[in-house]
């Protein structure tokens, strides 16, 4: 699958750490489903009276609903936060495309 990842991202843009808009479907069945993350980069910003917050976005839609998480900087509690909130959703999905995926070896073999 590693070789699609060349056609799924795109570099990122002059000021962002990450920057890719990613179609979840399978080239035919597109739908309008989606991944959106943008992480701005400040390390060329320079620190006034506070320091430069960078963009963040992480959007997942499918055919008709889109979610946008919160990811916040601003203090260490928060900070924490958003690590331990991304690290959790990448657990969940992980068990999430497990559990799918036995079922679906189950479903193709009742079916045939």
């Amino acid at each position: 699958m590693t070789y699609l990842l060349k056609y799924a991202t795109r570099r990122p843009a002059t000021g962002a750490r990450v920057d890719e808009r990613t179609r979840l479907n399978r080239p035919g069945l597109y739908g309008g489903a989606y991944v959106r993350v943008f992480v701005g980069d400040t390390s060329g910003a320079r620190v006034r009276r506070h320091p430069p917050r960078p963009r963040i976005t992480l959007r997942i839609a499918d055919c008709s609903h889109v979610i946008a998480l919160e990811f916040d900087l601003t203090n260490a509690t928060l900070r924490e936060n958003s690590l331990y909130k991304i690290d959790t959703l990448l657990g969940a999905l992980a068990r999430f495309r497990d559990a799918l995926a036995a079922e679906a070896t189950l479903y193709a073999e009742r079916v045939h």
